[in-house]
């Protein structure tokens, strides 16, 4: 069955105590993660909420997102 968060699944959340922050980071780039702190695919934010209202904004598009916080998107 199908909803409309499916996209959620593609991504895995994590918060880092030291820098205060929250990560999202796409599944398929869950493991360069750890070895790649600056890896340009992963969103930070130090509110989670932020970083679920991209995904929802984007439906999980790395691109959207992109535009988004590049003010390109209306």
């Amino acid at each position: 069955m199908s909803t409309e968060l499916d996209y959620l699944n593609d991504w895995v959340f994590h918060y880092n105590c030291h820098t205060e922050q929250w990560a999202a980071v796409p599944r398929e780039t869950y493991n360069e993660y750890w070895s790649d702190y600056k890896h340009p695919s992963v969103i930070r934010s130090k509110q989670l909420n932020t970083l679920l209202e991209l995904l929802h904004k984007s439906k999980g598009s790395i691109p959207k997102i992109e535009d988004i916080a590049s003010g390109r998107s209306k």
